[in-house]
């Protein structure tokens, strides 16, 4: 998996990096919209609640900073078209971002949260407080980005303790789990080989940017961890690593 890397300033290069106010404000709309679909559990209602409160009542000063951005794009690309193409792209990073399939129960939480408070307001001014909460919609990538980073040192520590004995930790369970997706057990087999079949993702479009926004079921309650460093047979050495 392509973590984005952090720079020699302690930035992450994301698409949410060196964006303008007007683009954070969107940005946060867009993180927002996929939370409403892809959040589905019923704990969750309140996100739908409040983002369709939040796009209805505020939609002239919403559509105000969506044109203003239209004006930056066709500023920079001149043509129409080539401006409507470079924004159509560059949202449809936005929703793939918001949509990692990986980080989606801490998203969806913090969505949560996001919208319970935005409930509990009376009124609030929909710029300003997108602008004080998106931070909190990269909190949870951040914290993936980094549980991932960390998994691959440990990943790599135990290969260059283990490897040269065991073989490479994560080519074999890629390896395992693309052989087992693809094929049922057969009579007589393990019936712990029948795993979950690849995820079936669709689309709905932005009206607003064009952009394709991502629907991608993930089950929540289900996680799956692989087991990297085996149990030896020399149980009595030194160095046994432990399952």
């Amino acid at each position: 998996m392509a973590i984005p890397r952090v720079n020699s300033m302690g930035m992450r290069e994301t698409v949410n990096l060196g964006i303008s106010d007007d683009e954070k404000i969107w940005h946060f709309r867009s993180a927002w919209n996929v939370a409403a679909l892809n959040c589905l559990d019923a704990r969750y209602q309140p996100i739908l609640d409040a983002y369709s409160s939040y796009i209805k009542d505020y939609a002239r000063p919403l559509k105000r900073v969506n044109d203003r951005i239209d004006a930056d794009y066709r500023r920079e690309y001149r043509a129409r078209r080539a401006a409507i193409q470079a924004r159509e792209s560059q949202m449809t990073m936005v929703y793939n971002y918001f949509a990692l399939p990986p980080a989606r129960s801490d998203f969806c939480r913090t969505a949560l949260g996001i919208s319970q408070q935005y409930l509990a307001s009376e009124q609030v001014d929909p710029e300003a407080f997108a602008l004080a909460n998106f931070t909190a919609f990269e909190g949870p990538f951040e914290r993936f980005f980094k549980a991932y980073e960390e998994y691959e040192r440990e990943s790599a520590a135990w290969d260059a303790r283990y490897g040269e004995r065991y073989g490479a930790s994560q080519p074999g369970y890629v390896a395992v789990r693309n052989a087992r997706r693809d094929r049922l057990p057969q009579p007589g087999q393990d019936p712990t080989l029948l795993t979950a079949q690849p995820l079936q993702e669709s689309t709905v479009r932005d009206p607003e940017s064009g952009a394709s926004i991502p629907v991608v079921p993930v089950d929540e309650t289900r996680a799956s961890i692989p087991v990297v460093q085996p149990i030896p047979n020399d149980a009595g050495a030194d160095d046994t690593p432990q399952a």
